[in-house]
């Protein structure tokens, strides 16, 4: 009994001295309240263009916050859209760095991701998240920087040939000439012509000059490469094919709008019709929309149509938010339309 007694005696101290041991070496760490960030910039102006796309735009700093403790800390970039509660943010991961360089493209990728309008001064909201923990973090202060983003003109490399005319002052060397694509790199062209009132006549050439193969009309549906001017006899939309081989061509006309309840109605009253972009040889329209179903159709017809996700004969598109809108249909290679809607 005596010996049971004492081992009872010798555990009791060994688990109190382990405690002692314990309180000893545990460190209380306490976040200090005081923890703060300060955001600066190295411009707060900015004007961006697309010929200097790969130029450094600004670099955005910040400062480490004190937590009191060696703490690891995860900085985000939060970028708000017009509103300085926040309430809708594109939040961007930093890591550990405290500053984040943007090229020209890298920033008009950011804002135009963040819903700002292209082509106009936006004061755009930021500020950065500093956190160690999901409930230990601080915002920094919020810096206003004033940007003007770009819209990105769409590059198409495919095989072209040219039309000059009369409606653009018979010069194949124009920007804003419109062309025919081979999407397949072989004989076979596509694309679109705006024909207005008194400019019927134009040609293709295989240059952007009067230097090479040059195709005017061999007699109805033909060319020729000794032929006058090819002709479309009334105003409107077309879409041009040419066969350089088989030296045939045609044109059907397509004026294009945009219809359903998103903008009105489903019936061909409803339908705004496009407005034809001569400077980017598209079709555009400021439009007030509300939430709502949206198709795009040719010739007040449904023979031809453009869906969701810019598919001929797909589904509506879906608007969400209300709003002014500003409407792009590209169609300048026929067979790869491209639909933008920004809003406004």
């Amino acid at each position: 009994m005596k010996i049971r007694l004492n081992f009872l005696y010798i555990l009791a101290a060994v688990l109190m001295l382990s405690v002692a041991s314990c309180k000893k070496d545990q460190t209380m760490v306490i976040a200090s309240s005081d923890a703060a960030t300060e955001l600066t910039a190295s411009a707060q102006t900015l004007v961006l263009n697309e010929e200097n796309a790969a130029d450094q735009a600004v670099t955005l700093s910040w400062s480490k916050p004190d937590f009191g403790y060696a703490a690891a800390i995860d900085y985000y970039l939060q970028v708000s859209f017009k509103d300085s509660a926040f309430s809708k943010i594109s939040s961007i991961g930093i890591g550990t760095a405290t500053s984040i360089s943007y090229t020209v493209e890298d920033l008009n990728t950011l804002l135009l991701g963040a819903k700002y309008p292209s082509d106009e001064a936006n004061d755009v909201q930021i500020r950065v998240l500093a956190q160690v923990a999901d409930s230990l973090f601080v915002y920094s202060n919020v810096l206003t920087v004033n940007v003007t983003p770009y819209l990105a003109k769409r590059v198409i490399t495919y095989p072209n040939l040219y039309m000059p005319g009369d409606y653009q002052g018979w010069d194949p060397t124009s920007e804003t000439i419109a062309k025919l694509y081979s999407i397949n790199s072989n004989t076979s062209y596509k694309g679109y012509i705006n024909v207005e009132a008194d400019t019927n006549y134009f040609k293709i050439t295989a240059a952007p000059n009067w230097d090479g193969t040059n195709y005017g009309t061999g007699g109805k549906g033909l060319l020729s490469t000794t032929g006058d001017n090819l002709m479309i006899d009334t105003a409107g939309y077309y879409l041009v094919t040419a066969d350089t081989k088989a030296l045939s061509w045609s044109y059907t006309r397509e004026n294009w709008g945009m219809i359903g309840d998103a903008i009105g109605g489903w019936d061909d009253a409803d339908e705004v019709m496009f407005d034809f972009d001569k400077e980017n040889q598209v079709l555009t329209k400021t439009v007030n929309l509300v939430a709502g179903g949206l198709k795009f159709r040719a010739n007040h017809d449904w023979t031809l149509n453009l869906g969701a996700g810019a598919k001929y004969g797909g589904d509506n598109y879906t608007i969400t938010t209300a709003g002014t809108y500003l409407i792009t249909l590209d169609l300048r290679v026929p067979d790869e339309p491209v639909v933008t809607m920004t809003l406004q």
